[in-house]
């Protein structure tokens, strides 16, 4: 089976344009699908891929089933297009892609996907793919009070851009009947590309209003309220401005406080003014600035002189009276012996 990669441009919306790759080759398939895995690591808000799928022509008696012609997968500004008819229907690396590595796919109506993709022996866990019609509806209720399924082509305009309400229009019904044929024409290479690009781009838009809108923007659980905290974000975030309100209150204090400190030590570390020398010392300090006589003048305490005469009467047994005990001269004939060392003159030991 011939081998063929083409790499294509295609404007869409707001004159972006988008690069295409289109191949049957394993080889490339492998190359751009890793390119697309590492994306998907690195991505942290749009952690999806864009899933389109064509089939081949109907069979007009019914008699045979059409089967899968065509895998169109998007990522950021960029379109993978496999000719998986044109293929020895092994293709490892898609098949391990789309069931084996856990990435999460995203697609307008996959009720029929689904269904292809199985004949194929390819299975995407239910939890990794998402139909976007589940989400999003746009038609609103028909006639007998149910909800209309929207197309891709009323989901990108009312979603994306207005542009897309022709999409349709601009390739004929009849089209869908060449997606076996090889190499695509560029009529449906384009209709092929803008179809993936065009589910990755709704779920983006669909995921910003899940995120931001409907979702807790605290822990991304979904929310009743509508893009309102959770109640255990809403507690959360409570406390944190409880803790930001007692730190400020804390700091607040400590800035007083240390203000009054620097304060008192300014105030010590100033020379002393002329009305701090005026100031009365306290009791203590005058007490020592006085000699003995003078706090003995100015107390209740015994006097000097009737201290020590008394003192000595005590000691002597003498009641004379004497201004100055100190100075009476005493002979040894008046003087009585006495064992008091005081009352014995020198020379007597």
């Amino acid at each position: 089976m011939q081998a063929f990669t083409q790499i294509r441009t295609f404007t869409v919306h707001g004159g972006k344009e988008i690069d295409v790759v289109y191949t049957n080759e394993e080889e490339t398939m492998s190359k751009y699908l890793k390119m697309y895995a590492q994306w998907y690591a690195e991505e942290e808000e749009n952690k999806f891929v864009g899933l389109d799928l064509e089939y081949t022509r109907e069979d007009p008696n019914h008699e045979e089933d059409n089967y899968l012609a065509v895998v169109q997968l998007s990522m950021r500004n960029h379109v993978l297009v496999c000719h998986y008819s044109w293929t020895n229907g092994e293709c490892p690396a898609l098949r391990s892609f789309l069931q084996n590595q856990g990435i999460v796919f995203c697609t307008v109506d996959k009720r029929a996907d689904f269904i292809k993709l199985y004949y194929e022996k390819i299975i995407i866990p239910r939890e990794n793919w998402i139909d976007i019609q589940e989400f999003v509806n746009v038609k609103g209720l028909n006639e007998r009070g149910k909800l209309m399924r929207d197309g891709m082509a009323s989901l990108a305009t009312s979603i994306i851009d207005e542009s897309y309400s022709q999409m349709k229009d601009k390739f004929p019904p009849e089209r869908h009947n060449y997606w076996e044929e090889r190499p695509l024409s560029d009529l449906n290479l384009e209709y092929a590309a803008k179809d993936a690009y065009v589910s990755y781009q709704l779920y983006v838009k669909i995921w910003f209003f899940l995120r931001y809108l409907v979702f807790c923007p605290g822990c991304k659980k979904e929310d009743t309220l509508r893009g309102h905290l959770c109640a255990k974000c809403n507690k959360a975030e409570i406390e944190v401005e409880r803790a930001q309100k007692n730190a400020a209150a804390e700091i607040a204090r400590l800035n007083a406080e240390l203000a009054s400190v620097q304060a008192e030590l300014a105030r010590l570390k100033a020379p002393a003014s002329s009305d701090n020398t005026q100031q009365t010392s306290p009791p203590h300090g005058k007490r020592r600035k006085m000699n003995d006589e003078q706090w003995l003048e100015s107390s209740d305490a015994p006097k000097s002189s009737d201290y020590w005469q008394n003192l000595r009467k005590s000691w002597t047994g003498d009641e004379q009276k004497s201004d100055d005990p100190w100075t009476t001269e005493m002979s040894d004939q008046q003087s009585p012996k006495s064992d008091n060392p005081w009352l014995t003159k020198p020379g007597n030991y």
